[in-house]
């Protein structure tokens, strides 16, 4: 008798869980993934103005793929409010993780995005301290860790422990626990990604791989946070020499002008094409601002903003990151050039998404 009321006790909690995991607008990935390590997955709040982040996103590792241990197998972050948007792909700064960087997937969240931000090898040295002044370094490395493919002496990601195979594996775990949730259409029956309906977005080297994916596959666009890192005075990466799949009027790319990398970034654009003469940004160099997003009708694909206070190093991280300033309400004062850049792709429209 108690083992059979125990199993109605479980049933009855099961069908609430299924109850609240319908409600409409809420994020509704509530299930567990607990492998090796991993811990389980939490709902997720939208935040309200001048509410601190919280770590209630849909928590999960990975563990291992095709029977190959993951490393590094940090917490990637997922959640959704619309079963129709389009997908964010965030890719962290080198030895960061997504936990770094939830202030930045709330806001997309709440602009009708499923997020995902997944972990992948970025330990050891940065991309512009492994590669310097070797153009054709930069997509060897970059290619290696985003299918597994050329391996070298500068980075021999496995394909199983790559992120076109991290993608695909936490995909298929977040439809099987959110199965209403559109995760699924992402990565098609052959396992064809749907990089049309992905926007890539990342950190420092997390934001030079973003851009280098758009070069190579026709995402939807790709947002570069104090990135690519890819240039030193005359000398680029080589495959910025080429036309790529994506075209520069879908990648935008942020900086603050106080950043240490800063002329290693700038001259990253100028070879995308984001600046300069004949650039998707018309010609013009970055546009300059405070924090104010650009006005009703421009279109600036290279922004430089000048975040107050900070020093030299801590601009590289504080545009993104969640240690980003705040203003006197506790909301990013990057939040407006946040949802500027996002804004630049469709997305559903949600009762309380749009200002």
């Amino acid at each position: 008798m108690r083992a059979h009321h125990r199993l109605l006790v479980v049933a009855v909690l099961v069908l609430v869980a299924i109850g609240l995991a319908s409600l409409v607008g809420a994020n509704v990935l509530g299930a567990e993934r607990v492998a090796e390590g991993g811990r389980p997955g939490q709902p997720h709040r939208t935040l309200e103005p001048g509410e601190a982040p919280h770590d209630d996103f849909h928590r999960f590792r990975l563990g291992s793929i095709d029977g190959e241990r993951l490393s590094p197998n940090r917490d990637d972050f997922a959640a959704r409010t619309s079963p129709d948007g389009p997908l964010l792909l965030f890719l962290p700064a080198t030895r960061s993780k997504p936990a770094d960087y939830q202030r930045f997937l709330t806001t997309a969240l709440g602009d009708g995005y499923h997020v995902l931000g997944l972990d992948y090898w970025n330990l050891g040295k940065t991309l512009s301290a492994t590669c310097e002044a070797d153009a054709r370094c930069y997509g060897q490395v970059q290619r290696n860790r985003f299918d597994g493919t050329r391996s070298s002496g500068y980075s021999r990601v496995t394909p199983a422990g790559s992120i076109v195979s991290r993608f695909r594996d936490a995909v298929a775990h977040l439809d099987e626990v959110d199965p209403d949730g559109g995760w699924g259409r992402f990565v098609r029956g052959d396992e064809d990604i749907a990089w049309e309906d992905i926007v890539v977005a990342g950190h420092s080297q997390g934001g030079g791989e973003a851009a280098y994916i758009a070069h190579i596959r026709p995402v939807l666009g790709a947002l570069a946070f104090s990135a690519p890192v890819e240039s030193v005075g005359p000398v680029h990466a080589a495959w910025m020499d080429r036309p790529g799949r994506t075209p520069a009027s879908r990648v935008y790319a942020i900086d603050d002008v106080r950043d240490h990398y800063g002329p290693r970034i700038t001259g990253s654009w100028t070879a995308l094409g984001l600046d300069g003469p004949g650039g998707a940004a018309g010609g013009s160099r970055p546009w300059r601002t405070d924090t104010a997003p650009p006005p009703p009708g421009a279109d600036p694909h290279a922004i430089l903003t000048d975040l107050p206070g900070g020093d030299a190093r801590s601009a590289h991280s504080r545009i993104i990151k969640d240690s980003t300033p705040l203003d006197e309400h506790g909301d990013p004062r990057m939040l407006p050039l946040w949802q500027w850049m996002l804004h630049r792709f469709p997305t559903p429209d949600l009762p309380s998404a749009r200002s």
